[in-house]
């Protein structure tokens, strides 16, 4: 009786299950992430696959055309420039130069010659263009880095001075210089102990030459030779200055006898990329253009400038 009363209420049970039926959801589901955003749908018509004719035709329809007409090619105009230093090479031979610099080669006339002329033994009434000494090219600045000393400024701004001397390589010093006058010309001795002969056309030599040497005469050496005597009232280069005067023809030829005796001064000195400058005792400006700047070496000056 027992077990019959729990089938009876299983049975009660189940029969309220089947009554009890779940509605059915309203709507569409939820949808989330990447579903969640809206979808549209495009026809996309598709091109036609172009033949060669067609293709062709097409390039050549976007094919560019060139605005602007092309100009003829320029043709390399020759220049002419100048070398600027010292030479350090006979001329007319190629001197190797440092960096990303070309080889130059120097054509200027061979100085054999000139130093044969300007080395007269018989006479210096040679005419001033068989002595004259080649211009030395430099290279001629429209602004110097270093400027030019104050007394030197008028003297370098001559057109043919700036042209030979170009620009200053070192800023001007003060200096004790002794000179001599000739008949002639003018002798300069320098406390490097150099020593500077310019035979001066203003005083009657046959061109404006400027010679370099080395003052080789010490104490103890004979400082005259007893053999030349001047006429008086002039008078024989003595020391230093007699013993290159006396070794070199070609100077004493061309400056005569001394007029005057040694006279020291305190001078102004600038070197420049073609030669030096100098002042004078008498205040008067010398413009030394030297072929080298060897101990010994020849060149051209510019005579007694004014300041």
């Amino acid at each position: 009786m027992r077990i019959g009363r729990v089938a009876l209420v299983c049975c009660a049970l189940l029969a309220l299950s089947a009554c009890q039926t779940s509605a059915p959801p309203s709507g569409d589901a939820a949808l989330l992430g990447f579903e969640a955003l809206p979808k549209a749908l495009a026809t996309l018509p598709r091109t036609p696959t172009l033949n060669a004719a067609a293709l062709q035709a097409t390039q050549a329809a976007h094919a560019l055309t060139p605005s602007v007409t092309p100009s003829a090619t320029a043709t390399p105009t020759p220049v002419r420039g100048v070398f600027m230093g010292d030479p350090t090479a006979r001329f007319g031979t190629p001197l190797a130069r440092s960096g990303t610099r070309a080889p130059l080669i120097i054509t200027l006339p061979s100085l054999a010659t000139t130093r044969q002329a300007a080395n007269p033994l018989v006479s210096v009434n040679v005419p001033p263009s068989v002595i004259s000494v080649p211009p030395v090219a430099v290279n001629v600045l429209s602004d110097c880095v270093i400027a030019v000393a104050a007394p030197f400024a008028r003297a370098a701004a001559d057109p043919i001075v700036r042209a030979r001397l170009g620009c200053p390589r070192a800023e001007p010093i003060s200096v004790t210089i002794v000179t001599q006058t000739f008949e002639r010309g003018v002798m300069f001795w320098r406390d490097t102990r150099e020593i500077y002969a310019l035979a001066l056309r203003a005083r009657g030599a046959a061109a404006d030459t400027v010679w370099k040497f080395p003052d080789g005469w010490t104490e103890g050496q004979p400082d005259r030779d007893p053999s030349l005597q001047p006429p008086e009232p002039l008078m024989q280069p003595v020391r230093g200055f007699g013993a290159v005067w006396r070794a070199n023809p070609a100077v004493r030829e061309a400056l005569g006898w001394a007029v005057t005796g040694e006279q020291p001064y305190n001078g102004l000195w600038q070197v420049f990329e073609g030669g030096v400058m100098l002042s004078g005792g008498d205040g008067a400006i010398y413009a030394l253009a030297l072929d080298s700047a060897a101990p010994i070496a020849i060149g051209a000056h510019f005579g007694a400038l004014p300041q």
